[in-house]
């Protein structure tokens, strides 16, 4: 099994996620008591945040090559950024890292394309971080041949304020629940014919999402993939 190196903090909801499909995704394919074997360098999210948030995303992604030199230097044989957001440095990751790094748009639009070979026209809701950031239209649109049905100016605002207030506290529940199935529903009735959730803390308000179309958890994907990756031979 390959050493994976993960880029955590990011924010630390996401990787106890991550951690835990990782782990549970080893298990199931290896049996008894195996687990997954990784590195994890844990940033801390209010920096990145702040960097971000003040149009410093050069000290952002500084901060993120750091992490990846560091897990590399622990014997990361791959890498991975546990965020969707922090997809926007991965270009400089993988480089700083110097190993393979597992991309979540990238599996997500392989993923999504051969469950749903027919569906064209495909929803994201993430940060606008993110969304502004070239990668989902990159590998969901041109790469993947997605039509993208992005959130407007102020449903990115309710959706921000939703992940970089409770959720990046591990604080969901049935409000934030009740939030993302109206913006879903909302990409739904402008054509979406699935939705992404497009930023791993999402993943905690599925307990109370309900959507009109086909829900692709970006999250669970790209665990499966890290896996796959963990264990490719």
């Amino acid at each position: 099994m390959k050493v994976a190196g993960l880029i955590g903090g990011v924010a630390w909801p996401s990787t106890l996620g991550y951690y835990k499909l990782l782990n549970e995704g080893v298990q199931r394919e290896l049996g008894g008591l195996h687990s997954a074997r990784c590195v994890i360098v844990s940033l801390d999210f209010a920096c990145i945040h702040a960097a971000m948030a003040a149009g410093r995303p050069a000290d952002a992604r500084a901060q993120m090559e750091t992490a990846a030199r560091q897990a590399r230097a622990a014997g990361a044989e791959l890498i991975a950024i546990l965020a969707n957001t922090g997809h926007f440095a991965a270009d400089e990751v993988k480089a700083a890292a110097g190993v393979p790094l597992v991309h979540v748009a990238r599996e997500t639009g392989d993923a999504v394309a051969a469950e749903r070979p027919g569906l064209r026209r495909l929803g994201v809701l993430a940060t606008s971080f993110a969304l502004d950031a070239p990668f989902f239209g990159r590998l969901l649109g041109e790469g993947a041949g997605f039509e993208l049905v992005l959130p407007d100016a102020a449903q990115r605002r309710t959706l921000d304020a939703a992940i970089f207030g409770p959720l990046a506290r591990g604080e969901a529940g049935r409000d934030e629940g009740l939030m993302v199935s109206t913006l879903c529903n909302a990409l739904v009735a402008r054509g979406a014919e699935g939705v992404v959730l497009g930023c791993s803390e999402l993943s905690y308000a599925r307990p109370w999402l309900r959507c009109r179309a086909p829900i692709f958890d970006a999250t669970e994907i790209h665990a499966r993939a890290i896996v796959r990756e963990m264990l490719r031979t």
